[in-house]
């Protein structure tokens, strides 16, 4: 195998995978290789050849394709090292996801097995790795304390601090400017002020929730132009009382009454991802019995349907809003216009996974995929989706 510089490789981008991305168009064609081969301890220095094995039964199907076998291995070869930097520290049995492209690179760890499998089409089949990625799974912490604050963004792949501008420092800083703001208000009326250091306001004494009430407001701007149209959940880590007095003066639309106990200075920022994962996770089951009952209040209505032409159809239109789909099984055919879809029983030439598309044109447009049981699903159905209103999609045979 050669794994010398190319084209290819310069163009391939470097990521753990994310439904987004996956979802998103990429130069054709694009490969999804799975095996459970790699797991065990330091599985993927161990595991690169027998990727590339399980690579090359697929050179028939490169064939006539704008990628050939060797761009691929180029690519594999090039990348595994981000890989191994992202296996898990205590494995355990488990699958690892491979998706490439001449414009992509990217993996993912998840625990469950797989059969080994290469798929190559038009988009990655991220069916499989769909319980594991959440459609959208960032979130962010608010690190609260009297003497600190702080901001992070995170996701799956870790938690990084954002930079919050134009906010107190902390509590006494706060009430130095206030004292500061008071002063010279009972001042200027009468003669011009003089702002020194320091300054005390000698009026009355604000009792302690007031003090934080002004504190908070000062930080929930902060936080609010930090957080600007975003739509990510917001968790505080704060001591027990600070929590009721800051949920009074936020603004922030997605805050979760779910919050990080104790003083977040004692907290590493492993500890504090740790503890806000385990919270995101929880949100996230409880978001997706909401969506099925949801589905389940207005079933045979339009604003649901368990019919798979209307669904994609409905899917490439970007009126999806939640989509269910099992977990195994494939339903073959093609999405040939934006209206007419083919049903095959078997895989025919062309053919693609018709569950998988859904699934990525509903992420594509901002939809939310849903892996539930087969048994779940009403009357034998194969797919279910809600829509962002009502449908009248055409089901062109």
């Amino acid at each position: 195998m050669t794994i010398e510089p190319s084209a290819v490789r310069e163009r391939a981008s470097l990521r753990e995978a994310n439904c987004k991305d996956l979802a998103a168009s990429h130069i054709e064609p694009c490969l999804s290789i799975y095996t459970s081969e790699c797991s065990g301890p330091d599985g993927a220095n161990r595991c690169l050849s027998r990727i590339s094995k399980l690579l090359r039964t697929a050179e028939p199907k490169l064939r006539n394709m704008s990628m050939t076998i060797e761009d691929a291995e180029n690519i594999l070869a090039s990348n595994w090292h981000t890989v191994g930097e992202g296996e898990p520290r205590h494995p355990v049995p488990q699958g690892l996801a491979i998706f490439l492209s001449k414009d992509y690179f990217g993996y993912c760890w998840f625990p469950a097995r797989v059969a080994n499998r290469v798929d190559i089409a038009r988009q990655f089949f991220l069916r499989p790795v769909l319980p594991f990625l959440p459609t959208d799974d960032r979130f962010f912490v608010l690190a609260l304390s009297q003497k600190h604050v702080r901001l992070f963004e995170g996701s799956r792949q870790g938690m990084h601090e954002r930079i919050l501008r134009d906010i107190p420092a902390n509590l006494r800083d706060d009430l130095e400017a206030l004292h500061m703001e008071r002063h010279y208000q009972m001042h200027t009326a009468s003669s011009p002020p003089t702002r020194q250091k320091g300054a005390v306001f000698h009026g009355a004494k604000l009792e302690h929730k007031d003090r934080l009430i002004h504190f908070f407001r000062d930080v929930d701007r902060g936080v609010a132009a930090s957080l600007k149209a975003q739509r990510a959940p917001l968790i505080v880590a704060s001591v027990d009382y600070l929590f009721p007095i800051y949920r009074e003066a936020n603004t922030y639309p997605h805050l979760l009454d779910e919050t990080i106990d104790g003083n977040p200075d004692l907290r590493s920022a492993d500890t504090l991802y740790e503890a806000a994962w385990k919270i995101f996770e929880e949100q996230s089951l409880k978001a997706a019995a909401r969506a099925f009952s949801l589905f389940k209040e207005h079933i045979d209505t339009p604003l649901t349907s368990r019919n798979l032409r209307e669904v994609l159809t409905a899917a490439q239109s970007g009126w999806v809003r939640f989509l269910f789909i099992p977990p195994s099984g494939e339903e073959w055919g093609s999405l040939v216009s934006p209206d007419v879809v083919h049903l095959h029983a078997n895989r025919e030439p062309g053919d693609e996974d018709l569950l998988n598309l859904a699934a990525i044109l509903t992420i594509r447009h901002g939809g939310h995929v849903h892996v539930v049981p087969s048994e779940q699903l009403p009357q034998g159905a194969r797919i279910a989706a809600t829509f962002r209103f009502g449908s009248s999609v055409a089901t062109t045979a």
